[in-house]
C-alpha cells in the first residue's frame, strides 16, 4: 500500500473549503491525524460546526478541535453564505469537538508522531502561529505548510491590496513565515484560475448521490472573480499540489507581508535562495479535470 502523508488540517468552511476536504477526505492519500477549526469565512462556532459536520459524513473518526476565536481582522460571510456553506443548512448531527483545544491537540499530535506531519491549511493563520509561538521546537516536527494564503504581487479581494486569509491575522502570517517552516504558498490568483463549473460538479455529484447538497451550497455562493455558474477553487489548490504536485510548478520566493499602513499586504517574490514556494499552475484545464476526479471519484 502506498505511504499515506500524515497530515493535519487548519480550516474556516466556507464553499470552497468544504470542496476542499472532501478532496483530502476521499482521496486515500492522507493519513489525517487532525482537523482544527479557525474564525475566519464565518465566526468560529460556524465554522466549528461546519468542520464537525464536514468530518463526519466524509472523515469520519478524525478528531476535530476548536480553534483560535479571533483573529486579528473581521470576517465576511458575503461569499459563502450566512452559515458559510452557501445556501445549505446543516441537518441535526451527533459529533463533538475534541476537549483539546486546536493548538494543545497539534502540539500532541506532532509530538506524538514518529515522522514530521504535513500541514494543509485553508484559512487565516492563527491557530498555526500561536503554535510556532507557544511551542516553537514544534517547527522541526512540521515537514511543510501547504497554506492558501496570500497574493503574489499585492493586490487582494477583501480589499484592493489584501487577500482575504492574509487580512485576516497578518500578525499570524507574519510570525509563520518568520518560524523557520517551510511554506509553499497556494496564492490567491490560483483559485480564479482553478475555477470550476457548477453544472459539471452537479453532474458528477448526481453520481455520488450528493446533488442536493451541492445544490444548496452553490445557491448561496457567488464570486465576482469567476461569476456566475463558476466555484473559484481557491483552497483545493493546496490539496491537489499534494495529490498531483506534476502540475504545478513550485517557484522558490521570499514572503513578506504589512503589518502598518495596508494590513495583510504580501508579495511572494521569486528567489531562488528562497525558503519558500509559490505555485503557479501550468495547465489550468488539466488541473479542472484533476480537481473533478478528485473530488467525485468513480464518477467520471
Amino acid at each position: 500500500m502506498k505511504h499515506q502523508i500524515p497530515l493535519i488540517i487548519d480550516s474556516d468552511p466556507g464553499v470552497d473549503d468544504a470542496l476542499a476536504l472532501r478532496m483530502i477526505y476521499c482521496s486515500g492519500a492522507f493519513d489525517v491525524r487532525l482537523a482544527c477549526s479557525v474564525a475566519g469565512n464565518v465566526s468560529l462556532d460556524l465554522t466549528t460546526a461546519n468542520l464537525l459536520y464536514l468530518t463526519q459524513i466524509w472523515g469520519s473518526g478524525i478528531p476535530v478541535c476548536r480553534g483560535c476565536v479571533n483573529p486579528l481582522g473581521g470576517s465576511d460571510t458575503s461569499v459563502h453564505g450566512a452559515g458559510g456553506l452557501g445556501g445549505y443548512q446543516l441537518p441535526p448531527f451527533d459529533s463533538k469537538p475534541d476537549e483539546r483545544g486546536a493548538v494543545q491537540a497539534m502540539y500532541e499530535t506532532l509530538t506524538a508522531s514518529d515522522e514530521r506531519v504535513t500541514f494543509i491549511t485553508l484559512g487565516p493563520l492563527t491557530n498555526v502561529a500561536k503554535l510556532l509561538q507557544e511551542h516553537p521546537e514544534a517547527a522541526c516536527r512540521i515537514d511543510r505548510i501547504y497554506a492558501m494564503i496570500a497574493s503574489k504581487d499585492g493586490t487582494g479581494n477583501i480589499t484592493e491590496y489584501a487577500e482575504f486569509n492574509a487580512y485576516c491575522d497578518p500578525a499570524a502570517l507574519d510570525i509563520v513565515i518568520h518560524a523557520g517552516v517551510v511554506v509553499v504558498f497556494a496564492p490567491m490568483h490560483l483559485g480564479r484560475e482553478a475555477k470550476l463549473s457548477m453544472d459539471e460538479m452537479l453532474a458528477r455529484a448526481q453520481k455520488s448521490n450528493e446533488k442536493s447538497m451541492m445544490e444548496e451550497m452553490f445557491a448561496g455562493y457567488y464570486d465576482r472573480a469567476v461569476g456566475d455558474g463558476y466555484v473559484a477553487m481557491y483552497d483545493a489548490n493546496a490539496v491537489t499540489a499534494l495529490l498531483h504536485p506534476e502540475l504545478y510548478e513550485f517557484v522558490p520566493c521570499r514572503a513578506e507581508v504589512n503589518l502598518d499602513e495596508r494590513p495583510g499586504q504580501t508579495f511572494l517574490p521569486e528567489d531562488e535562495k528562497g525558503q519558500f514556494f509559490r505555485l503557479e499552475i501550468k495547465d489550468p484545464q488539466a488541473l479542472a479535470d484533476a480537481m473533478l476526479k478528485d473530488l467525485f471519484p468513480g464518477t467520471e
